[in-house]
């Protein structure tokens, strides 16, 4: 049940992150507490880790505080504010682009029954929506005061979990008209498609997933093709309605998707990291190099293979006394190279990454083109987390 909540809520799962980097904030600080009283002194990957922490969910409160005092101080003019706009884009807009594919919108000349079918099942959806959310306008102000006082205790990520969870709420409706829209589209092509392979004389073969030849009746025949000619006359319609709802939902999901990029950054703020980087390079290796040590370049060393276990001894004589007891070395300078300061932004890339593998790559293009369920937003937070997958 948690995890349902973690992945469904945004509230749910930052309350979730909040716990589980509390969590981890008392593992780093003993582990902290212990390489500090070793050899090994404050200047280690736990101690930058514990700070940074501290320092990301310090700066995060205080952000929750200046949002959450205004949002407190003003909550009447901004829940106004917020049902005017959830009205206008959500409820009226709605409507009047109903309203205008019912005709010819652009010049569409689209089949008359169908479209007025349409559009009178989404205007009275719109219309029942509408009188289910109405009694949870009066409570606008309130949630406006509870964003508001989240950030006192939060950070400013729960005020934007928040707006995430109140966004998803009040368009809820808008996924509804785009899951009708999908699934009739969907249906139409298939059931046009199957089609089209009768017309050819050709049926899908279910056990050996491939199609085959197959002889029809003239009867199958006429009924496909009376059937093919209809849903191809109707499919310009469907496509339309389909348009129109995928463009509202794919708005939706980008705005979800921006809270989820603003919530990353604010829980994975790697301000102190930077800082330490800048201020003592050494505390973040990331490799070393080795240099040839000019100092040493015309020096010898003793082998004293007679000797053995004796000290290796350097001679300042550039010539050899006798080449069986000397030979010629190269001394090597090892150095520490710090991390480039990109990378510390690893973070920030890693969820770019995972949000557009997801919305920016051709498998959105190939569900929007077949009518696939684009699923909502996916949560980006847990994976810079130890213990997170489990």
């Amino acid at each position: 049940m948690g995890m349902r909540v973690t992945k469904v809520s945004a509230v749910g799962q930052q309350l979730d992150m909040v716990v589980r980097r509390g969590v981890y904030a008392v593992e780093q600080w003993q582990a902290k507490s212990y390489t500090r009283r070793g050899p090994q002194g404050p200047h280690n990957a736990q101690y930058a880790s514990f700070w940074n922490s501290a320092f990301a969910a310090l700066l995060d409160v205080i952000l929750g505080c200046i949002v959450g005092a205004v949002l407190v101080a003003h909550s009447h003019e901004v829940s106004t504010w917020v049902l005017n706009a959830l009205k206008q884009h959500t409820v009226t807009s709605l409507q009047q682009t109903i309203v205008w594919l019912r005709g010819w919108p652009a010049g569409l000349k689209l089949n008359n029954g169908l479209d007025g079918f349409l559009a009178e099942l989404f205007l009275w959806l719109v219309h029942f929506w509408t009188l289910v959310f109405q009694p949870f306008t009066s409570c606008m102000r309130a949630v406006v005061v509870v964003a508001g006082y989240s950030g006192f205790v939060g950070g400013c990520s729960m005020q934007l979990a928040v707006i995430s969870d109140t966004l998803a709420l009040t368009t809820l409706h808008t996924y509804w008209f785009y899951m009708v829209a999908t699934r009739i589209f969907h249906w139409q092509l298939v059931t046009l498609y199957s089609l089209f392979n009768l017309f050819r004389g050709r049926k899908h073969n279910v056990l050996r997933n491939r199609i085959d030849s197959c002889d029809y009746d003239l009867d199958q025949l006429l009924i496909g093709t009376i059937l093919f000619t209809l849903l191809t006359y109707l499919f310009p319609t469907v496509l339309v309605y389909y348009l129109t709802f995928v463009g509202r939902r794919l708005a939706v999901i980008m705005a979800q998707g921006l809270l989820e990029i603003m919530l990353g950054l604010l829980n994975h703020n790697p301000a102190l990291y930077v800082a330490l980087r800048v201020r003592d390079p050494q505390m973040f290796p990331g490799g070393v190099c080795y240099d040839t040590n000019s100092k040493y370049e015309r020096r010898f060393i003793e082998a004293a293979w007679h000797m053995p276990g004796s000290p290796v001894r350097l001679s300042r004589d550039p010539i050899p006394l006798s080449a069986r007891n000397r030979m010629n070395v190269t001394v090597l300078h090892m150095r520490s190279l710090p991390i480039p300061v990109s990378a510390l932004f690893f973070q920030y890339y890693q969820i770019w990454v995972q949000f557009s593998a997801t919305y920016l790559s051709q498998g959105i293009l190939r569900s929007l083109v077949v009518g696939d369920v684009v699923r909502p937003v996916q949560r980006l937070q847990h994976t810079m987390i130890p213990g997170a997958e489990r």
